[in-house]
């Protein structure tokens, strides 16, 4: 192995790489929420910026990734525990629930008494809010084509489909050895390509659907499933490292190409919505074994060991939660940021980017505070549900115990 590959933590503890990769998913996401989404283009400029920030809805994507990776780790290290399943459940809720259950609370208790809101869109979201406090809100987001989900709250799907996914995931691993894990995994990526498939050939307009429904998103959870297994194979994720980089360019070329045919690489799209996902799984998947590889020194390892890039990670799951209501309450009370600027021939993005600045810093400072005084409290207990491995895991990058795949 080399110096680098030594230096990476146990898989299941924490690694610093990973908050560097929270951290460019969220500002992916937001990048699409604060400015292609709001962005009408005038100029030549306002489009170019708008196409690229548009690809910032696949920041969920290397999010999926990234849970399949971690979660799966977390199992398979504690796999034959006392209360294995209760502890992981446990640890689980107390990161998740605080967080996601209080906005509910303030959205849906709280807020109809600090305000008069005579807005239909809020009696729509009133009326459909079991579908939030169960976790079902993909569900809701497809039957409606998004429009059951207004004000700012249409991104809950991507929580839907994380907790069904920790509802489902640890009794398929503690039922299966690794080798068998792997193949699920691929099976699971092959039916949901075809689960796909199967609804845009019933209603093409109905691409969105693949978009928020569990199983058309499992490529992403799959591939970092399937990496945390291998991470824990004979030889780690060292075969993996030379083949991730071609991987990794061949997958952007893969999805280039198919942005230029399709004029935008957009889940709307029916073409896109079916191929599009096994391609952006595996760059991400990709991205995640060069990170645990890089060389301290290099160029990624800088880049995800930046303090501002791991801050916005660790306040990521805050970040995703409360941005969206904010850029919308933020609209709300300046409507007129759209107006565009003679100078630069009446091009909105001056106003555009000012609101997306004000956002991202009273959305950081909103979620830092959650962190701090609310959600830790949450996490302090965390320690009543230990989930120590039955011995160290070896690192990612390195040798595993021959019988790592046998089981």
């Amino acid at each position: 192995m080399s110096d680098n590959t030594r230096s990476v933590a146990p898989t299941g503890h924490h690694l610093p790489a990973l908050d560097g990769l929270r951290g460019v998913a969220i500002l992916l996401v937001f990048l699409t929420h604060a400015v292609a989404l709001p962005l009408e283009p005038v100029t030549a400029v306002d489009a170019a910026i708008r196409s690229v920030t548009r690809l910032g809805w696949t920041g969920v994507d290397l999010f999926f990734v990234l849970s399949g990776f971690l979660i799966t780790g977390i199992l398979l290290d504690t796999k034959g525990q006392p209360r294995w399943w209760l502890n992981f459940a446990a640890r689980r809720g107390l990161r998740i629930f605080p967080l996601y259950y209080g906005a509910l609370v303030f959205l849906f208790i709280l807020l109809p008494h600090l305000t008069h809101w005579s807005d239909p869109a809020y009696a729509t979201l009133r009326a459909n809010q079991a579908w939030y406090w169960t976790y079902t809100v993909n569900f809701l987001s497809a039957a409606s084509h998004g429009s059951g989900t207004p004000l700012n709250t249409g991104h809950f799907w991507s929580l839907s489909i994380e907790e069904q996914y920790y509802l489902i995931w640890p009794l398929i691993v503690a039922r299966c050895g690794p080798r068998v894990l792997l193949r699920v995994a691929v099976l699971s990526g092959i039916a949901g390509l075809l689960f796909r498939l199967a609804i845009v050939l019933h209603d093409p307009s109905n691409a969105v659907a693949t978009f928020v429904l569990t199983p058309g998103r499992l490529d992403g959870l799959m591939t970092g499933g399937a990496l945390a297994v291998l991470a824990r194979a004979p030889d780690g994720l060292a075969s993996l490292q030379k083949g991730a980089v071609a991987v990794l360019w061949v997958g952007c070329s893969v999805l280039g190409a198919l942005s230029v045919w399709r004029g935008g690489l957009t889940y709307q799209d029916p073409v896109v919505a079916v191929t599009a996902y096994p391609v952006i799984a595996l760059v991400f998947g990709s991205l995640l074994v060069v990170a645990l590889s890089s060389a301290p020194g290099s160029v990624v390892a800088r880049v995800l060991s930046s303090a501002s890039l791991r801050s916005w990670g660790k306040y990521s799951y805050g970040l995703y939660l409360i941005h969206y209501p904010v850029l919308g309450a933020l609209e709300s009370k300046w409507q007129g940021y759209r107006h565009g600027v003679a100078a630069l021939d009446g091009s909105p993005l001056p106003g555009v980017l000012l609101l997306a600045a004000v956002a991202a810093v009273a959305s950081y400072a909103l979620a830092r505070l959650s962190y701090g005084v609310y959600e830790s409290r949450f996490l302090d207990l965390k320690r009543y549900f230990d989930r120590r491995p039955r011995a160290a895991p070896p690192p990612p990058l390195a040798r595993a115990p021959q019988s790592a795949l046998s089981r």
